[in-house]
């Protein structure tokens, strides 16, 4: 069956784009290839250069990996343009092209590679986020980056108050940012909970997730938006991918270097996990037995223990909303 696939690989400037077609022999071709720029002008040249060169019609996919948030934009404008649109989870494009044992990665060779596996493989094809969620996310963004900002001023105030001779007016300016951002803070917090109370629904799930020792609300309901209700994942190796707080191996041959998470998937989650579980590395016993047995393997970097703890909040929470059940402490699990 003819078939007709375009793999993109996106950045935050720009996406390199390659349009394969299978045919009815069942060879494929590659019958363009070119890069755009991230802009409006620039999807509607790209969607141009698409029917230019796909003259036949055959019937197309569009394929780009889940990565950050740089994908969205053309994501949306591909949908809103009446075009079938997939967005492949990263672990999945990962394991995809170890199959293929390919050593070279660049922008063009990642499109071409994206581009074959639409000619492939199945693929769910791509359906934008709920409004609500949207909203969600979008406020609770506004919020990590308030808080981000509001501890930096706290910081750069006490630098101000133990200086040397420092001038009156810049204390009372940092002063007047900080107020601003905890005002703004309260604000946004407010919104977010009416938001979340006026969905029965979701407003029932995160009230069964908060039941993890060491999970918050605030965190729960990040957790929801920046996964759509966790609607994306099947399983949870998806989850952990997306968040980027799979391992990373350094390996060849002979030599091993060291392990790390790789911090490829949503920046969001990771963020919103890192106070809540050092929280949980006290507070939740499983999680805390977890973080113990890490640092006496790694007394120096009890940062690894951390990210463990990050990684099983999030496996909790993922669990617990997909079987819409609360937090059991009796329950046996692997460490």
């Amino acid at each position: 069956m003819k078939k007709a696939s375009v793999g993109i690989d996106v950045s935050k400037d720009d996406f390199h784009a390659c349009l394969k077609i299978r045919f009815d022999t069942g060879k494929t071709k590659i019958a363009a290839t070119r890069s755009f720029r991230s802009s409006d002008k620039g999807f509607g040249e790209f969607l141009q250069w698409v029917g230019k060169n796909n003259k036949e019609k055959h019937p197309l996919t569009f394929i780009m990996e889940a990565t950050g948030v740089y994908y969205e934009n053309l994501a949306y404008f591909l949908h809103f343009h009446g075009q079938k649109t997939a967005v492949v989870l990263p672990n999945k494009m990962k394991n995809y092209f170890k199959s293929l044992n390919i050593k070279t990665k660049t922008d063009k060779v990642d499109s071409r590679i994206i581009a074959l596996y639409g000619i492939e493989r199945s693929v769910d094809l791509w359906e934008p986020m709920s409004e609500n969620f949207k909203n969600l996310r979008d406020l609770c963004r506004e919020l990590l980056s308030m808080k981000k900002e509001l501890q930096r001023a706290k910081n750069q105030l006490h630098a101000i108050k133990y200086a040397h001779n420092k001038s009156p007016e810049i204390k009372k300016l940092k002063e007047s940012q900080i107020s601003f951002f905890e005002k703004s803070i309260q604000k946004l917090r407010k919104t977010i909970e009416k938001m979340v109370k006026n969905d029965t629904p979701l407003e029932k799930k995160i009230q069964k997730i908060v039941t993890i020792p060491g999970m918050g609300f605030e965190t729960a309901v990040i957790l929801a938006s920046e996964t759509n209700g966790f609607l994306m994942f099947e399983n949870i190796r998806q989850i952990v991918s997306y968040s980027g707080l799979d391992v990373s191996h350094n390996e060849s041959g002979n030599f091993k270097g060291r392990s790390k998470i790789s911090k490829k998937g949503n920046s969001k989650i990771r963020q919103a996990l890192y106070m809540p579980a050092l929280s949980a590395t006290s507070a939740n016993e499983p999680i805390k037995a977890l973080y113990q047995r890490i640092i006496e393997k790694n007394p120096k970097t009890k940062r690894v223990g951390v990210v463990a703890a990050m990684r099983k909040l999030l496996v909790l929470a993922f669990s617990l909303w997909k079987k819409d059940e609360v937090y059991d402490k009796a329950y046996v699990w692997n460490a």
